[in-house]
């Protein structure tokens, strides 16, 4: 079965984690990057899987992503024609394989039960012109 939707919003990857010991109580903290845009992006891509009526698969899945990345104002003329200098793909971070990572935990419990269950990932990131997010692809068994 295949399900497929489209999240608004400009994608955000999921945070590098990064651990250091505090120097007061000697523990090790852990803290996350991006916790509270990462946080509204996946509740957004949760919402829009539910929305769409996205069953959960017992089985073998494939995902597919598109992320439609926000054009910064130099990319359009003074018309607001897109620029022929301007590039197509995206290729500044984020990093495509932690956007990516972001969609498929925000999918764990929705689309399947755990991750390992993704067989197959396609992904690309491109400049988006106006409708800025993500169109999202899952074929299940």
């Amino acid at each position: 079965m295949k399900q497929s939707f489209f999240v608004e919003g400009a994608p955000v990857p999921k945070g590098s984690t990064k651990s250091f010991l505090h120097r007061k109580t000697g523990r090790i903290v852990t803290m996350q990057d991006n916790r509270e845009k990462q946080k509204v992006w996946t509740e957004r891509i949760v919402w829009k899987a539910r929305e769409k009526g996205v069953q959960l698969s017992g089985g073998a899945c494939s995902l597919y992503v598109i992320f439609h990345m926000p054009e910064p104002k130099s990319f359009r003329n003074a018309k607001g024609n897109r620029k022929p200098s301007a590039p197509k793909w995206h290729t500044k971070k984020p990093d495509l394989d932690k956007l990516l990572r972001c969609v498929m935990d925000a999918l764990t419990g929705i689309a399947w039960k755990d991750d390992s269950q993704v067989i197959r990932i396609v992904g690309r990131k491109g400049y988006a012109g106006e409708a800025c997010g993500a169109y999202i692809e899952i074929e299940g068994s």
